[in-house]
């Protein structure tokens, strides 16, 4: 655990007055009293599991490897790239092979087709007198 008993007092303090300032205005000062000390035992309990969990995070992780290996990870940084201007040239070539190998069909047999989708057709603007007679139409019934 990390620190001592004392964050677990200023916390269940803490608590403590939070709860009573805010009871206080409601209640008869026995409850607010009562709620409070409530309040300064859940927070006081509530400090151990901070400490606790603040204790297994600082803690080393010794199971991984010998010291040295650890002291060493995360220290460097390897900033080379491996040369690929070959393959990007080869990339950027066209080769006429490829070219005729373009159109191919595919496994199924099927050559390529793009998607085709219909056209979207605009109805034509209705008179605005056959509308008002539609939204008469509706609203009667």
């Amino acid at each position: 655990m990390i620190g001592t008993i004392r964050w677990n007092i200023i916390f269940g303090a803490v608590g403590f007055v939070v709860t009573f300032l805010a009871s206080s205005s409601n209640n008869v000062w026995t409850t607010s009293l009562i709620r409070g000390i409530i309040a300064l035992c859940i927070w006081f309990a509530l400090g151990f599991a901070l400490r606790f969990i603040a204790g297994l995070l600082q803690q080393p992780q010794q199971d991984k490897g010998s010291d040295h290996e650890m002291a060493d990870k995360g220290q460097t940084v390897d900033m080379t790239t491996p040369d690929e201007s070959d393959m990007l040239h080869d990339l950027l070539r066209t080769k006429p092979s490829e070219e005729k190998h373009a159109d191919r069909e595919d496994d199924n047999g099927s050559a390529f087709q793009p998607l085709n989708p219909p056209k979207l057709v605009t109805n034509p603007q209705m008179d605005a007198e056959q509308l008002a007679q539609a939204v008469r139409h509706l609203t009667q019934k």
